[in-house]
C-alpha cells in the first residue's frame, strides 16, 4: 500500500516518526514530530553513568585538598647539646652551650618559624635562656613541607657558688664527667596566616671530656673558632 501526503508539494522523504508510512516535503525544515512518551529516543543517554563519574571526582578532589591542606603538627625537639665555651672556676663558671633544634613539618605545605625559645634548667634552676624572634623585617627560616630540618642556638649559663659552680668545678674539672640539663623548647610557627605554639621539655647531657685544666681552681674550653669554621664550610 502506497503512502499518501496531503498537502505536500515537490520532493518527499519518509517519515522518521511514523514508522515509514508517511512522507513529508525535503523543503519543510520546520515541521513538528509528535514522539510517544515511551520512545527510547527521549531517554537521556547514560545520564546516570555520567552523574556518578562526577560524584566520584568531586569526592576524590575532596578528599585530596582534605588530606593535602588539613593543618598538622609542627614540633620542635632539642636533640644535641654540646658545650663549645667554658670558664669554670669553683665560685664562678661561664658555659655557651650549643644546643640543636629539630623541627619537624608533618604538613604538605612549608611552615615558617616565628620565633623560638630555649630555656635550660641546672638542679630545678633556671641557668640560661635564649629568645629568638623573627620579626616583620627578617626572612623567616621555612621548614620544608614532610621534612625534618636541623636549626642550631647558642644559650649563655652562668653559675656562681650558690647555683652550683663548685658542682660544675668537680664534674667537668676534676674528674670530667657529664653535665645533665632540662631543656625546654617554645617555637611559634605560622602557615597561611594561621598562628601556633609548640612547646617540647627533655633531658640532655652535655659532655665535659674536652675540658683543659689551667691549674687547680680552674679549667676552660674554646671551641668557638671550629664551630663558625663549620659553619662557614659547611
Amino acid at each position: 500500500m502506497k503512502s499518501k501526503v496531503y498537502g505536500a508539494a515537490g520532493p518527499t522523504e519518509r517519515c522518521r516518526t511514523c514508522k515509514g508510512t508517511g512522507k513529508i516535503t525535503r523543503k519543510d525544515k520546520e515541521g513538528i514530530a509528535v514522539i510517544s512518551y515511551g520512545d527510547e529516543r527521549l531517554a537521556p543517554s547514560r545520564t546516570a553513568i555520567y552523574i556518578i563519574i562526577a560524584v566520584i571526582v568531586f569526592l576524590a578532589l575532596t578528599g585530596t585538598l582534605v588530606v593535602l591542606f588539613y593543618p598538622r603538627t609542627v614540633s620542635a625537639t632539642s636533640t644535641n647539646l654540646k658545650i663549645i665555651y667554658a670558664e669554670i672556676g669553683k665560685n664562678n663558671t661561664k658555659l655557651i652551650l650549643r644546643d640543636t633544634v629539630n623541627v619537624k613539618n608533618s604538613n604538605y605545605f612549608v611552615a615558617s618559624l616565628d620565633g623560638i625559645d630555649i630555656t635550660v634548667q641546672y638542679q630545678q634552676r633556671e641557668v640560661g635562656k635564649n629568645t629568638t624572634e623573627y620579626g616583620p623585617d627578617v626572612v623567616h627560616p621555612s621548614i620544608p613541607a614532610r621534612k625534618v630540618s636541623p636549626l642550631n642556638y647558642s644559650v649563655t649559663l652562668e653559675f656562681n657558688k650558690e647555683t652550683g659552680s663548685d658542682d660544675i668545678w668537680t664534674y667537668c674539672c676534676l674528674i670530667k664527667y657529664s653535665l645533665g640539663f632540662q631543656v625546654q623548647v617554645n617555637t611559634r610557627f605560622s602557615y597561611f596566616s594561621n598562628k601556633f605554639e609548640f612547646s617540647d621539655s627533655m633531658y640532655q647531657i652535655a659532655n665535659c671530656n674536652e675540658m683543659i685544666k689551667h691549674d687547680d681552681d680552674y679549667c676552660y674550653l674554646d671551641l668557638t673558632h671550629t664551630e663558625i669554621t663549620k659553619r662557614a664550610t659547611g
